[in-house]
């Protein structure tokens, strides 16, 4: 089900007015409906490359949609609601199993820069260790936090118990006393851990090795039908994550502006999502293996195999010219 339904044709607009940059004038053209979590690191260079007019430079007008979690924005492509999508390989690979056409094109991080096992700041966890036979809080089943918390419970030795909380639960159910512990994603980490509210346990962008969280995914009709405007959305994109990595001010403001976050959380969102975001796209072949790994903890089997889930006929991805 979506959660939130925006064009963001116009996002970012007052952002732009208020630095005195104007967006460029290009005719509007192609319709292309792009998917992710709100306000997740990652997908906020969709929404600087439509306020810095480099969609409409490719003759696209992309409409953003909101989504609980990535298994929701599965959903969307296997309904036919939603044409690039980011998510994650084990994901796609449990969708792929059931019958959804759909393919990674891309690599958004390598590693999960950002996310964090995180417990109530006067929780007595303090390592992985002791998250055994916890409960977890997890934004919906299938989704990365989900994974990501059934490797902590490998790790700690030990069942977890994965509670589904959705997006905007996460935080709420932790401090409730809901769950022990919640796997966070940026930017609900660096909200957490600003606010004095909660500590970190596991910074799993340190302790797990490249897997890929997020990728970009296409159903494979549109690849088949519409290749070149899937690159030219994939060309927008990683040149707004150019934009970003080499213009920090204006990124943090754009944070700021875009997801109204306090300067603390945004610089944090800069400085480990946004700078370690992928330059051009490019996969390796262990790195979806070891997501698929992943998805073996949950008792997945006979999944595809990494050939079988990406495509690499757009990458390199090129960034236009500055």
């Amino acid at each position: 089900m979506l959660t939130r339904r925006t064009a963001i044709v116009g996002a970012g607009a007052g952002f732009l007015a208020s630095t005195g940059l104007a967006r460029p004038a290009f005719a509007q053209g192609a319709k292309l409906r792009v998917g992710g979590t709100p306000n997740y690191g990652p997908v906020l260079p969709v929404h600087a490359a439509n306020a810095l007019g480099l969609f409409k430079k490719q003759g696209l007008t992309v409409e953003f949609t909101g989504f609980a979690g990535g298994s929701a924005a599965m959903e969307a492509i296997a309904a036919g609601e939603a044409d690039l999508v980011n998510y994650f390989p084990p994901g796609v690979a449990l969708a792929k199993q059931r019958g959804v056409a759909a393919t990674i094109i891309a690599a958004g991080t390598l590693t999960p820069r950002g996310w964090k096992i995180m417990a109530k700041k006067d929780s007595p966890l303090t390592s992985i260790k002791d998250l055994a036979r916890k409960k977890i809080g997890v934004s919906s089943n299938g989704s990365t936090t989900d994974f990501f918390a059934l490797w902590a419970g490998q790790q700690a030795g030990g069942l977890v118990s994965r509670i589904p909380l959705g997006g905007g639960g996460m935080i709420p159910g932790l401090l409730a006393g809901n769950v022990d512990a919640i796997v966070a994603y940026p930017p609900l980490s660096y909200q957490l851990e600003t606010s004095g509210d909660g500590k970190v346990v596991v910074d799993l962008g340190t302790a797990m090795e490249p897997n890929l969280p997020d990728v970009w995914v296409a159903p494979d009709k549109l690849l088949q039908s519409r290749a070149e405007d899937i690159q030219k959305a994939l060309v927008a994109i990683y040149s707004a994550i150019r934009h970003m990595k080499q213009n920090p001010d204006w990124t943090t403001r754009f944070i700021e502006e875009h997801s109204r976050f306090p300067p603390a959380v945004a610089k944090l969102e800069y400085e480990n999502t946004i700078k370690n975001l992928s330059d051009d796209g490019a996969i390796e072949e262990g790195w979806v293996e070891n997501s698929l790994g992943l998805a073996r903890l949950a008792g997945l089997r006979d999944l595809p195999t990494a050939k079988d889930l990406v495509s690499t006929r757009f990458l390199p991805i090129k960034p236009d010219a500055a």
